[in-house]
C-alpha cells in the first residue's frame, strides 16, 4: 500500500537525523486546509501504522498517531541524550491533527517528531525540522485533497 511505504519513509527519515540544506529554513510543521473531515486520511492511519513495533494511538476526534519503537541504537542514543528512562522506549511519531476553521474547512498539521519518555512519565518531544520529510508528508495531505496554508 503507498501510504503505509509513506509513513515508512518519513519514519526513517525522521530517524535519520537528517537536517535541511544550508540556506533552507525547515519548518517543525506541515499545515493543509481540507473542505471537509478528512476521513481518508484517518482511516489509513491504522491499515498504514500495523507493523511489528508500530501502534496507532488517539487522542479524541482530533488527533491521531502513528507511532515506531526505534531501532536498539537509535533508542539506545535517545535514552542517553534526553535523560529517558528504559521502563518505556523512544518511538519516532507521525501526529496528524485537525481542527475546524470557521466555517471553512477543517486544517490538519502534520509533525514528525521522536518521543522520548522520561523518568517523571512526561514525554520529550525531539523535533528535527527536515525539509524532506515535510515534503512527503505534504505531497501525502495533497494527494487526499488537502490546499497549503502558508505557516
Amino acid at each position: 500500500m503507498g501510504l503505509r511505504r509513506f509513513f515508512f519513509g518519513v519514519l526513517t527519515l525522521a530517524l535519520s537525523g537528517c537536517t535541511a540544506l544550508p540556506g533552507q529554513q525547515a519548518q517543525t510543521s506541515v499545515q493543509m486546509m481540507f473542505a471537509a473531515p478528512p476521513t481518508q486520511l484517518y482511516a489509513a492511519v491504522p491499515a498504514a501504522c500495523s507493523g511489528p513495533g508500530e501502534r496507532v494511538v488517539r487522542s479524541g476526534n482530533q488527533t491521531i498517531e502513528c507511532r515506531r519503537l526505534l531501532p536498539p541504537e537509535g533508542a539506545a542514543g535517545a535514552i542517553l541524550r534526553y535523560d529517558g528512562t528504559i521502563d518505556e522506549l523512544p518511538e519516532s511519531v507521525i501526529r496528524f491533527e485537525s481542527s475546524q476553521d470557521g466555517g471553512t474547512g477543517t486544517l490538519v498539521k502534520a509533525t514528525a517528531f521522536v518521543a522520548v519518555p522520561q523518568r517523571d512519565g512526561r514525554e520529550v518531544h525531539v523535533i528535527y525540522p527536515d525539509a524532506q520529510v515535510n515534503r512527503k508528508m505534504r505531497e501525502m495531505l495533497t494527494r487526499l485533497g488537502g490546499q497549503p496554508v502558508a505557516p
